[in-house]
């Protein structure tokens, strides 16, 4: 039987994060929304605390968890790298994968949703979370299969 592989240390995180944000920044071409989105998202995805916490929410909208694994694997950091600058240089699937990945983060914030929201009912906001639970599924799947980390 192996033993469980020691922590990642404090530099190959750091590097990590700034090839993710990097390859990242170049795969949506430095474009204002989603490079925020982009930026945003590797902020919570390296954030210090390991659980999945509840997202905050407003207006009687429900929390939302995050459902992705919360360990370091520099495999699948480098798979992910690979896929953002594969997604860069090519305007294929993968490029149209990190663009609608961006716009759906983009939107999903609570200030970015349509301004009907607040009128909603708690039958609406069930609607619009069991749309993003399917998302997040799907890219969770996506993740598994290719062993990528997009959040």
């Amino acid at each position: 039987m192996t033993a469980p592989l020691p922590p990642p240390s404090r530099q190959a995180i750091v590097h990590a994060y700034r090839n993710l944000l990097r390859a990242g920044l170049h795969a949506v071409q430095y474009s204002s929304p989603a490079r925020y989105s982009l930026r945003s998202k590797l902020r919570h995805a390296f954030s210090s605390d390991t659980a999945p916490v509840p997202q905050p929410s407003a207006g009687g909208a429900p929390a939302r968890t995050q459902r992705f694994p919360k360990t370091f694997s520099q495999t699948r950091i480098d798979n992910t790298v690979r896929f953002l600058n594969t997604a860069a240089t090519r305007l294929g699937m993968e490029h149209t994968i990190v663009k609608h990945l961006c716009f759906v983060e983009w939107r999903r914030e609570i200030s970015r949703l349509p301004r009907s929201t607040t009128a909603m009912k708690p039958s609406d906001w069930d609607t619009l979370t069991l749309l993003f639970d399917e998302y997040d599924d799907t890219i969770r799947m996506l993740n598994e299969t290719m062993e990528l980390e997009l959040r």
